[in-house]
């Protein structure tokens, strides 16, 4: 009788956890429709429904990933950037398709695929008006650029006019406004302290001369121990960053870092980052012994990681911390 009642909703249950059930129900059946079956058919039929029966595995419960489905089916895709958020967002929801239509998916993966969906589309930036590319326009005008690198100036600069071409021209469409906005935000995002230098150490009253060394501002994994004398050819190798010092960089932007190898005898350092789930790293090219590697800012406002490079047989070295913005 329990078997019967859970016949009528065989629908409820992963197909893979039906094979049998109705073999087993109606061999049951015969047996008990015997008048004088043997008591070791009878235990076999019992055994067997049994066994039927507590295999079978509930579907899981689509409702949740439905529903976010539909929002991110529902939203209008010429109105956010096509970036590579947009595109990782893109393969979330055809991989949430396929998972619907999934009999056999499991309810955590389910659920899982919902927060997943639902964390991709909050991460989708929409296009920004004309007016709003003209007001950080005139923010970036602004801004003192004295005391950063040259590097990082032209890099602005360069930003900077190719935006006001573009919020000055009428024919200019979304995607371009919105690639420029965002190529802007990077620019300001990158801008990078200039060090200043240290005088050099003038001669002790004994008339020896004093000592000081370098420090780059990079430790040593944990240990903390501070990288010193890089000026001294005879160190052994080690890998100088263009940028040392913490900056903020907004979601959704990348910023692209140059390691330069020195005394490496051609080494190739690993590039990485303390939290994967702050910062995406990709390597971009290799010219002579600079090396170039480019970050997705993809964690969430407020979150910061480290950005080391390590060389073979040495330990990790910490060059910076970025934080989202």
């Amino acid at each position: 009788e329990i078997a019967e009642q859970l016949a009528e909703k065989l629908d409820a249950f992963k197909p893979s956890s039906t094979e049998g059930f109705e073999e087993a129900l109606n061999e049951a059946k015969d047996v008990y429709a015997e008048e004088n079956p043997l008591k070791a058919e009878v235990d076999k039929a019992y055994e067997n429904l049994q066994k039927a029966i507590e295999n079978l595995k509930y579907r899981a419960d689509l409702s949740a990933l439905q529903t976010v489905v539909d929002e991110a089916n529902s939203l209008d895709m010429d109105s956010y950037i096509q970036d590579e958020t947009f595109q990782t967002f893109n393969g979330v929801l055809e991989d949430a398709e396929t998972m619907l239509g999934n009999p056999e998916a499991g309810q955590e993966e389910v659920d899982a695929m919902a927060q997943k969906l639902a964390e991709a589309m909050a991460a989708l930036r929409k296009i920004p008006s004309r007016e709003e590319l003209q007001k950080l326009i005139e923010e970036t005008e602004a801004i003192d650029l004295n005391g950063y690198t040259d590097r990082s100036v032209a890099n602005l600069e360069a930003a900077l006019q190719v935006a006001k071409a573009v919020a000055g021209d009428e024919t200019a469409d979304n995607q371009t406004i919105a690639k420029v906005y965002v190529n802007l935000e990077a620019a300001v995002a990158g801008l990078e302290k200039a060090e200043t230098p240290k005088p050099n150490p003038k001669p002790d009253n004994k008339g020896g001369k004093g000592s000081s060394s370098v420090n780059a501002s990079n430790s040593y994994g944990a240990a903390g121990v501070v990288s010193a004398a890089q000026n001294v050819s005879t160190q052994k190798a080690h890998v100088v960053s263009d940028t040392t010092v913490n900056f903020t960089l907004k979601r959704g932007s990348a910023y692209c870092f140059k390691m330069t190898v020195v005394n490496g005898n051609n080494q190739t350092p690993s590039f990485t980052v303390g939290n994967g789930s702050v910062l995406k790293t990709q390597f971009v090219a290799k010219v002579g012994n600079d090396y170039y590697y480019r970050v997705y800012a993809t964690g969430a406002p407020g979150q910061s990681t480290g950005v080391y490079t390590t060389l073979p047989g040495q330990n990790a070295v910490k060059h910076c911390t970025v934080t989202i913005g």
